[in-house]
């Protein structure tokens, strides 16, 4: 028991110093995260690479714990694939830390990392049966469950990684609940235990610096490697799957809701990033970022120690506990997300100019509906043209979509005398007014809280005439004008491309017939 404590409070300790260390050399080599305001919610420049702190401590101390750790059923060439599955992460976190790597890439070392465990000969023969008994793993299936299980379990703590502490918090937790748990007398296992109290002991001593205000970040290996040793240590101990599931539950709940609901939204649910993880709304709830960890650290510490006191069945019962937790908190989130966010119309003159602004600058905080009314359009093959593009951006997006009918014969009749009058001239101002005022009187027969219109994105119109004729409406107490830039960091340049990646219809004029540019 002695010898344990040791091995823990060597690992605090080196792992604390090796934390300052890498920080000193990841703040000279320049590789930091900088804040945005948005998801990354520290104040000041931090360094990364973490987790190579968490990751020599760990090796550097089962080396020194070898004779221990051979003494279990496990070789030298199983903690030989543990080791190699670590330093591929290692090398991949540094080189996405530095360079940024493309996704298509990033995902390279998280799968030569998971098969690198199989290829040192770990696998699962079985697994207990909640309903009794055992069941037999072929060695196929044993592979693909593994490399999956680390998958799954890597792409949790990495996306789970936005809090500062959360994620080494729960590696310390994890890795204490699978000591607890062989260390008993009926799974004793003490190579386990001693490989997962030294790792507890890592994931302490880098906790000291990453606990919030955060002087250092886990960084891309790092957030990668708390998952993959949490994985590894519940396959080697003899597929205690479960237990590791009840540590992770609430985290590995919340990453497959955000992968089911991005993909609703026909977004890549791993290349687009958003606000909607539960602790992030738990930060919008109103807690801090001490008391949101605390809160996954309870139901990791209270789900994780209850699998030490039940069997099988009694874990899949709290295994369902925690799905009906998580289904309720999408349901109150859900509905608290719509009651906090006021509504918001948007008049839209084609899906480029409104798709990008909406998604990046007003979705985060209102809900949006557009408003198709473009009298102005040259011919009904523009405006049915314009209109399947705005369409499909509408379904891209999930926004509702209000549509008027095509009505150019009275728009031509408001700008009689005005064809010969320069871009941007009265007819412009007419034709401004005209469709903002209609936005504007659905809005306020509708009790939006605001409304806006993507006439702004584009540097070819007349922002401030746009302005102007807004702060007019709003001035006669209906929905309020939310006067945004939309053009801020090159808002406009944003939206033809957002728009040409989606194949979307990109128009070369603002739309009447006066306006063709050359």
């Amino acid at each position: 028991m002695l010898l344990n404590l040791g091995f823990f409070l060597a690992a605090t300790i080196l792992s604390f110093i090796l934390s300052l260390l890498v920080r000193r050399g990841a703040l000279f080599l320049k590789i930091t995260d900088c804040p945005d305001g948005v998801r990354k919610l520290h104040h000041k420049e931090t360094a990364l690479l973490g987790g190579v702190a968490i990751f020599l401590t760990f090796f550097i101390i089962l080396f020194f714990a070898s004779s221990q750790i051979l003494s279990g059923d496990l070789e030298i060439h199983h903690w030989l694939g543990f080791f190699a599955g670590a330093l591929i992460l290692m090398i991949g976190g540094f080189l996405d830390d530095k360079y940024n790597l493309a996704p298509h890439w990033q995902i390279i070392f998280p799968v030569l990392a998971a098969l690198a465990p199989i290829v040192g000969g770990v696998d699962i023969t079985k697994m207990s049966n909640p309903f009794g008994g055992f069941i037999i793993i072929p060695a196929v299936l044993s592979a693909v469950f593994i490399v999956l299980w680390l998958l799954g379990m890597m792409y949790t703590t990495k996306l789970l990684d936005g809090v500062d502490g959360l994620v080494s918090g729960l590696g310390l937790i994890g890795s204490l609940v699978i000591f607890l748990f062989t260390s008993t007398t009926q799974y004793s296992q003490p190579d386990i235990a001693i490989a997962a109290l030294i790792f507890s002991g890592a994931c302490l001593g880098f906790l000291i610096l990453n606990f919030n205000p955060a002087k250092i970040f886990l960084g891309e290996g790092g957030s990668l490697l708390i998952g993959y040793v949490l994985g590894v240590l519940a396959v080697i101990s003899g597929g205690k799957i479960a237990i590791a599931l009840l540590i992770m539950g609430l985290p590995i709940l919340d990453v497959f809701w955000t992968i089911i609901r991005r993909l609703l939204k026909g977004r890549n649910p791993f290349r687009f990033a958003d606000r909607q993880h539960l602790h992030h709304r738990l930060l919008d709830l109103g807690l801090s970022s001490r008391q949101t960890v605390a809160v996954f650290y309870v139901f990791a510490a209270v789900f994780g120690l209850s699998g030490l006191f039940l069997q099988s069945r009694g874990k899949l019962f709290a295994l369902l506990i925690l799905l009906v937790i998580m289904l309720l908190l999408i349901i109150f989130f859900s509905w608290w997300e719509r009651a906090r966010r006021p509504r918001l119309l948007f008049h839209i003159c084609c899906a480029p100019c409104a798709s990008y602004s909406t998604q990046t600058k007003l979705m985060p905080h209102y809900r949006v509906t557009w408003y198709f009314y473009n009298p102005n359009l040259s011919s009904l093959q523009e405006y049915e043209r314009r209109l399947q593009a705005v369409r499909r951006a509408a379904d891209i997006l999930k926004v509702d979509l209000i549509t008027v009918p095509y009505r150019h014969e009275a728009w031509r009749e408001l700008v009689r005398d005005r064809e010969r009058d320069a871009e941007r001239g009265a007819r412009c101002q007419l034709c401004y007014r005209e469709r903002l005022q209609a936005a504007y009187d659905f809005a306020k027969r509708r009790g939006f809280r605001y409304f806006s219109t993507s006439l702004l994105v584009s540097p070819y119109k007349d922002g401030e005439a746009i302005r102007k004729i807004c702060r007019e409406l709003a001035a006669e107490g209906g929905p309020v004008f939310l006067n945004q830039d939309f053009q801020a960091d090159n808002g406009f340049r944003a939206s033809l491309d957002w728009a040409r990646e989606r194949g979307l219809y990109l128009q070369r004029y603002c739309g009447c017939e006066f306006s063709f540019r050359k």
